[in-house]
C-alpha cells in the first residue's frame, strides 16, 4: 500500500478503536510506553529489522496487556520474517478489537506468508470496505484465491479497484484479469531511468508481476521478478515485506526442488 493509503488506514484504525490517539484497553498510558514503542519503529526506519524484532520483544514483555503492543510488535515481527510471531499477535489484536478487522491489511499479508490462505483472501475482502480503490488489496486476494482455489476462479473473483492513480496500478489490475505482462513494462518504461518515478513504478510493477507468476505456480519466476523489485525497495512498510516475500518464495522453491525424484 502507498505511504498515503496507510496515513489514511491508520487514522481510520485510530478512531475504529474508539481513541484519536491510543488503541490502548486502559484509559490513560504512561509515556514510557511511546519511547518503548518508539524504539520499534526507529529501529525500521533504519533497516535494522532485527533489532525491530529485539524491541519489539521488550515492549510485549513491559506491556504485555496493552493492545497497541500486540499490533506494533506484530509489524515488526512480520517486516523482519518472523511470521508465525506475526500472526499470533494479529489474530490476538483482531479477536480483541474486532471493529478495527477491516483495517489490518498488514494481518492479510502474514496470514498470505503463513499459508492461511482462505483466512487471508477474507482479511482482504473486509479491506476493501474501507479501501476500495487500491489495486494492491485486490492483487493480494488473487493471491490468496489463486492458492486456495484455482488460478480460473482468482481471476473471476478479482475485487474491483476502480481509480488507484499510481502506476503501473491500472496496468497490474488487467494483468490480474488476463494474465498480460507487456503493458506493465510498458508503462514502466515510461519514466525515466533513474528518477523517483521510475523507482516507483518498477518496485511495484515487479512485485506483482512476481505475485502474478506466484498465482501462476511458478516460484522461480516470481523469485527473479520479487528480487528486481527489492532492486528499488525502501525502509518501509511494502519495501520489507517483499524482502520477506523472496525469503517465502525461496523456501517454496528449494521445498519443491527436495520433493522431486533423484
Amino acid at each position: 500500500m502507498s505511504s498515503c493509503h496507510r496515513t489514511t488506514l491508520i487514522l481510520g484504525l485510530m478512531i475504529a478503536c474508539g481513541h484519536a490517539m491510543s488503541c490502548s484497553s486502559s484509559k490513560s498510558q504512561p509515556p514510557e510506553w511511546e519511547v518503548s514503542a518508539g524504539k520499534v519503529t526507529a529501529a525500521l526506519g533504519r533497516g535494522d529489522r532485527d533489532e525491530a524484532a529485539v524491541a519489539a520483544e521488550t515492549l510485549l514483555q513491559d506491556y504485555p496487556q496493552d493492545s497497541r503492543s500486540w499490533q506494533v510488535a506484530a509489524d515488526a515481527f512480520l517486516r523482519s520474517g518472523r511470521i508465525e510471531r506475526a500472526v499470533e499477535l494479529y489474530d490476538r489484536f483482531a479477536k480483541e478489537r474486532p471493529e478495527t478487522v477491516p483495517f489490518l491489511w498488514q494481518r492479510g499479508i502474514a496470514l498470505t506468508y503463513a499459508g492461511r490462505f482462505q483466512d487471508a483472501a477474507r482479511q482482504f475482502e473486509s479491506h476493501r470496505d474501507v479501501n476500495p480503490n487500491d489495486v494492491e488489496n485486490a492483487a493480494w486476494h488473487f493471491l490468496c484465491l489463486a492458492k486456495a482455489t484455482t488460478l480460473e476462479e482468482a481471476r473471476e473473483k478479482l475485487l474491483p479497484a476502480p481509480g488507484d492513480p499510481r502506476p503501473p496500478m491500472n496496468e497490474i489490475l488487467q494483468l490480474l484479469k488476463d494474465g498480460k505482462t507487456q503493458p506493465v513494462l510498458d508503462r514502466i518504461e515510461i519514466f525515466p531511468p533513474g528518477t523517483i518515478g521510475r523507482r516507483s513504478a518498477e518496485f511495484y510493477g515487479y512485485l506483482y508481476l512476481g505475485m502474478a507468476a506466484d498465482a501462476e505456480g511458478d516460484p522461480d519466476k516470481a523469485l527473479l521478478l520479487i528480487n528486481r523489485s527489492i532492486e528499488n525497495a525502501r525502509n518501509d512498510y511494502m519495501g520489507d515485506v517483499t524482502r520477506v516475500y523472496a525469503g517465502v518464495l525461496k523456501r517454496n522453491s528449494d521445498r519443491l526442488r527436495s520433493a522431486e525424484p533423484d
